[in-house]
């Protein structure tokens, strides 16, 4: 092997390994983005459960106001 050909191939895995870094640290950023989104989703979740719920008693309450001022 040549020495033009040892500095080409030494190039090659210095931007091969370069590569490799920049994916890992591409692919914690967007573990880490997956998490938050999880959590984010799993809050949103908690709060259309929540709403859903208040709106059931509402609709309750409402049921038995109008019910009360039909026997007025």
């Amino acid at each position: 092997m040549s020495m033009p050909e040892v500095v080409e191939l030494e190039s090659k895995i210095e931007a091969l390994i370069n590569t490799v870094l920049e994916l890992r640290k591409e692919k914690e950023d967007l573990l880490n983005k997956l998490s938050q989104k999880e959590e984010e989703n799993q809050r949103l979740q908690e709060e259309i459960k929540r709403r859903e719920e208040e709106r059931r008693e509402l609709k309750e309450r409402l049921g038995s106001l109008i019910e009360k001022l039909s026997q007025i």
